[in-house]
């Protein structure tokens, strides 16, 4: 009977070891908990963030003082930092999926980076100040200080049509096409072709907006990351982490978000295979 219960310890204490903790979980079924990886802690935390998935690396910006943001290059894995010289003010970054070419935005106009090639160039845009960055087959951007949309294609810049009018912190476009934006009223989703913006959600106020690596929208606020299920039809919290600034997603699809201090990677496990402390089952 001692042997029995000395053996059924050991099994599982080593259960136990071989489990890992949940640090956030989803109340999406399908996702029941999140494993936090710190990958860089920043005294000035991004909220503009963006992934080259040929590469898994993550571009984001810091103040670097007076003003001016700096582009930072962070390799996921090996967790290695280091700064892109020659970009003035790149306040907005994004990365083109369809080429993993890098840009960046801010007082100085639009930027294009390749790491394959290690080329850095300056668009010829003139008289730009650059808010926000979003590549689908064309540069998106906002900008500022009037806050409005517009594409560069062919050599031209014109306006998003169906965001004129509009005051636009940032937006993006969603598998369809779709075109989903915050500002400081709320959510808004504008379906392909159509140009009546639609109010998804009001509550809570929303600080970043991505797409991931599927083509579903998600955004951010200070009390949770959220996904738009449908347009015009739901918004669903599924993750309930604070103060979040700015989302994106790595080659896996694993979320990555910043705080005020630090840029995290949230591994999802299944239930099986975490240990809730919380529970104890």
């Amino acid at each position: 009977m001692r042997l029995f219960s000395f053996v059924f310890i050991i099994v599982s204490i080593n259960a136990k070891s071989k489990s890992k903790y949940c640090d956030v979980v989803s109340s999406d079924p399908s996702k029941n908990c999140y494993v936090k990886e710190t990958l860089t802690t920043i005294a000035h935390s991004p909220n503009q963030l963006s992934v080259d998935k040929t590469t898994n690396t993550l571009y984001f910006s810091f103040d670097f003082g007076q003003g001016e943001y700096v582009p930072a290059i962070l390799n996921i894995e090996s967790k290695s930092l280091s700064v892109l010289k020659g970009v003035k003010d790149a306040f907005a970054i994004s990365n083109d999926p369809a080429t993993g070419d890098m840009y960046f935005g801010g007082s100085h106009g639009i930027y294009k980076y390749s790491a394959a090639h290690k080329s850095l160039q300056r668009l010829n845009i003139n008289n730009l100040d650059i808010w926000w960055l979003f590549i689908k087959k064309n540069i998106y951007f906002i900008k500022f200080p009037s806050l409005s949309a517009f594409y560069y294609e062919n050599k031209t810049v014109r306006a998003v049509q169906e965001l004129r009018g509009d005051i636009v912190h940032q937006f993006v476009l969603d598998k369809e096409d779709n075109i989903f934006f915050i500002n400081g009223t709320g959510l808004f989703g504008i379906r392909r072709d159509h140009y009546r913006p639609v109010l998804l959600r009001d509550h809570p106020r929303f600080l970043g907006i991505a797409t991931d690596n599927n083509g579903y929208v998600h955004v951010c606020s200070e009390d949770g990351i959220f996904v738009v299920t449908k347009i015009v039809q739901k918004v669903k919290k599924v993750i309930n982490v604070q103060g979040v600034l700015g989302l994106t997603f790595d080659k896996s699809n694993y979320i990555i978000y910043s705080d005020s201090h630090e840029i995290v990677r949230l591994i999802p496990l299944a239930r099986e295979t975490y240990y809730d402390q919380i529970r104890g089952q």
